[in-house]
């Protein structure tokens, strides 16, 4: 049976996109599948980013990845919701 493990780390993420460039910092669960030596981040929250930024699409770089969010009426969701 293939064991994993999951947990959430906290890490610095950059937001790009509305004419706008700011930090942020990111929350993701990571599940680690120790025996493949193998992790993948699965989820990811949006956390201490500047409120004056307007809706629309970002960039969200953290860790060497980077992934389509989008704001819309102040919150942070990923591109496909």
């Amino acid at each position: 049976m293939t064991k994993s493990h999951r947990e959430t780390v906290m890490m610095a993420g950059r937001l790009k996109g509305m004419g706008h460039e700011a930090e942020c910092v990111v929350s993701v669960v990571k599940v680690s599948l120790p025996q493949f030596n193998n992790s993948e981040h699965i989820e990811c929250d949006i956390h201490l980013a500047p409120e004056n930024l307007p809706d629309g699409l970002y960039e969200l770089t953290f860790q060497s990845r980077t992934m389509e969010v989008k704001r819309l009426d102040g919150d942070w969701q990923d591109r496909g919701t």
